[in-house]
């Protein structure tokens, strides 16, 4: 069947490559391509091909089934697995040439020594908590503990140590500014710690993600990482229509009916809204289950049907929803699109639905098929 026969999303891999070749000549360093989550839902396989042949230095992705399945996807680059992955599969690390980040020393022992029984070396990053209170050597305050743990890490046997990053949790808000400078000097003083005690030579430094890239240039180090910015989406989560990104996926779907209906007819589950004068409603192939959220219902969020901006009216079902399309000229079959390029961008949709742009595309689910531009 069609891959355009109900619901789908359109994904333009010229924006991908636009916003990797904008995010390397913004900072002039090497660019880590952060495909976790299926590239926020976008096809890790297929983006990461894309940004390999157009000069992607390394990716970055949550945990080992990722990093595997990439290897399986062609990726050649540098792979490094952000999340945790159990010592007992340090063999499968070694196998697939990933590089895993260690946050702590007991499970940098634990996995050296799985390692060793294997006669195998990894490559790792260690990662450095500065203020995001999640992963990492504590590194808020006194940089000598965290640094002599990085050392020590850094001098085992079977764990070939290649890099060391941390991660901001507020570059993305100007009110929080002092905030990251505080995050920024934590990273500089174990850095400057472990160069005294000349532990880390040949590690690459990264720390600033797509915020960092965009508003503090003061993060770049040797290498940044591409997230959420390399998808064409704004970290602020403000859209910026005439910025330099490019947003990379639209969803659409069909109009399954048009229907009539009279004054003081009920719209969709818990009879959230009746019509108050006679109207045309169309009933689109798409609900929550395709990442069209149901937060969305009765919000003013709207679908662009022939060029005409059309309503969303009453509750987002599991596969449908619906449209006034009274002053449109819409008929069955016709497509709408529901956000992306020509409809509602997604900044609009995560504020209106309560989150954020990333967690739109990111819960896209398998029956919603992708279609590569």
């Amino acid at each position: 069947m069609r891959e355009t026969i109900r619901t789908w999303v359109e994904i333009d891999t010229s924006a991908l490559v636009h916003n990797l070749q904008y995010g390397r000549q913004l900072t002039g360093k090497k660019v880590m391509c952060v495909i976790k989550g299926d590239a926020h839902g976008h096809g890790a396989a297929v983006c990461g091909r894309t940004l390999e042949e157009n000069g992607a230095d390394a990716f970055a992705v949550a945990c080992l089934t990722e990093g595997i399945a990439l290897r399986s996807g062609g990726i050649k680059g540098p792979i490094l697995i952000l999340g945790w992955t159990p010592a007992e599969y340090a063999g499968e690390l070694a196998k697939y040439q990933l590089t895993q980040s260690v946050f702590d020393e007991d499970y940098a022992r634990d996995l050296n020594a799985a390692l060793q029984r294997t006669g195998v070396l990894l490559d790792a990053h260690i990662k450095l908590d500065t203020g995001m209170s999640r992963t990492g050597l504590f590194a808020q305050g006194d940089p000598v503990p965290p640094a002599e743990a990085a050392a020590r890490i850094a001098a085992l046997s079977n764990l070939r140590v290649t890099g060391v990053f941390t991660h901001f949790a507020a570059a993305d808000m100007p009110e929080k500014d002092e905030f990251t400078a505080w995050q920024l000097n934590n990273y500089r003083g174990v850095l400057s710690e472990l160069e005294k005690r000349g532990a880390c030579v040949g590690m690459v430094r990264h720390a600033a993600n797509s915020a960092g890239i965009l508003y503090h240039p003061e993060t770049y180090f040797d290498m940044v990482r591409m997230g959420v910015m390399m998808y064409g989406l704004y970290p602020n989560g403000v859209f910026a229509c005439d910025g330099p990104l490019r947003q990379a996926l639209t969803l659409k779907s069909r109009v399954v009916q048009v229907k009539e209906l009279p004054a003081g007819a009920s719209v969709s589950y818990g009879c959230t809204v009746k019509t108050q004068k006679s109207a045309r409603v169309a009933v689109v192939g798409a609900g929550y289950a395709d990442s069209y959220p149901r937060s969305l219902s009765n919000q003013g969020a709207y679908a662009v049907i022939n060029g005409s901006r059309c309503p969303q009216i009453g509750r987002v079902c599991m596969d449908l929803c619906m449209f006034d399309v009274t002053e449109a000229d819409v008929r069955q079959g016709d497509i709408a699109v529901l956000y992306g390029k020509g409809g509602m961008a997604l900044e609009e949709v995560a504020d209106l639905a309560g989150s954020i742009n990333c967690e739109i595309t990111s819960v896209l689910t398998n029956r919603v098929r992708k279609i590569y531009l």
